[in-house]
């Protein structure tokens, strides 16, 4: 994979700078907003996930305890602060920081042996995925989403068509797992969902979904689909019997009704398959944590004669952790079901929380 990865990442660097070199002296010069970004702030963001992901990197190695980018308002607050930093500085300037990043990144991946990126065991903070998941994500399809952004903002469709046609064919020539692939096409098809190309979008959803059959769930309620659910043809995807056959389905339990059943002898384990820190600010009360990644691994400390209930923040209903880990027991013939909406809805619906600290 390291390989192939590095590749990807040359790639989308290739196309940051070619879209730099396409913008106009305005385009360079103009001072966006918080809400209403320039083509410079959209460099900025690219580079600073990437410099997040290369500090997380340099972290696992170390066997220190990593942060954890879920969460909605954290991730808006660190894009904030980094629109802030640079709002003032030069287009040359950040163009100049984002070759120092991007050299930091690239030169932090090489000094990595293919085992420390692709063995979703090798970490107890993992969540099951290996590293090179997400590297790919900060480097890859992050900075494309942006460009993408970017290109329409300024009105020029024709780029960001072109832009995201090249992206699927680079992960195509890079072969990288049927999974991975069917992610990168499911964005691509949401991006011109969201855009105004409907008849793309519905073409390549039905490969998205076969290849990555936790999306048939999810997309069922992705806001990034609405474009596409009054057409016959949406509708048609979800009654092959093909698709449907291989989507794990999800057994979801209320967060009322598990506080109802529990207290007793036979009450079910909760289990919060998020990371320790994620735990640690907040969580279902009597729950104990056993991130997504050590599940497997602790099976056989599972109780065979009572229902184990999983759950995590679910922010991609059929994606989520906590489903994820419900389904792995659920094969290895365990009870199991997942709370429905997460530890949020646990929170919305007033039921006891704790902190780690409290414990």
């Amino acid at each position: 994979m390291k390989p192939r990865i590095l590749a990807l990442l040359h790639f989308a660097r290739q196309q940051e700078q070619q879209l730099a070199d396409r913008l106009s002296n305005a385009e360079r010069n103009e001072v966006g907003t918080p809400d209403a970004w320039a083509a410079k702030d959209f460099l900025v963001n690219i580079m600073l996930w990437k410099q997040l992901q290369t500090q997380k990197l340099a972290m696992a190695v170390r066997g220190e305890t990593l942060p954890v980018w879920r969460d909605m308002e954290l991730i808006h607050r660190l894009d904030y602060e980094a629109f802030t930093r640079y709002q003032h500085d030069s287009f040359q300037d950040v163009l100049a920081e984002a070759e120092r990043i991007y050299g930091n990144f690239i030169a932090q991946i090489e000094s990595m042996s293919e085992e420390e990126l692709t063995d979703a065991d090798r970490y107890e903070w993992q969540e099951g995925e290996p590293l090179w998941q997400e590297t790919l994500g900060n480097g890859l399809w992050h900075p494309y989403n942006q460009m993408t952004t970017c290109y329409l903002k300024r009105g020029d469709k024709q780029s960001a068509i072109q832009l995201q046609e090249s992206l699927l064919e680079a992960a195509c020539r890079a072969e990288l797992p049927p999974e991975t692939l069917g992610v990168a096409i499911y964005n691509q098809a949401c991006i011109y969902a969201m855009n105004g190309w409907p008849e793309k979008a519905l073409q390549l959803l039905p490969e998205a979904l076969r290849l990555r059959p936790t999306l048939v769930e999810w997309s069922k309620h992705d806001s990034d689909l609405d474009a596409l659910r009054a057409d016959p043809a949406f509708a048609a995807i979800y009654q092959n019997p093909t698709l449907t056959a291989s989507a794990p389905v999800s057994d979801l339990i209320d967060p009322r009704e598990l506080y109802a059943n529990g207290g007793g002898e036979q009450s079910p384990l909760v289990i919060d398959v998020r990371g320790p820190g994620e735990y640690a600010a907040g969580h279902v009360q009597g729950a104990v944590n056993i991130p997504m990644g050590q599940i497997a691994r602790k099976l056989k400390q599972m109780p065979r004669d009572r229902l184990v209930v999983t759950y995590c923040n679910m922010h991609h209903r059929g994606e989520s952790r906590g489903e994820r880990a419900a389904l792995l027991l659920r094969e290895h013939g365990y009870q199991a079901r997942t709370i429905d909406g997460g530890y949020p809805a646990w929170q919305e619906a007033g039921l006891p929380v704790e902190e780690a600290s409290q414990r």
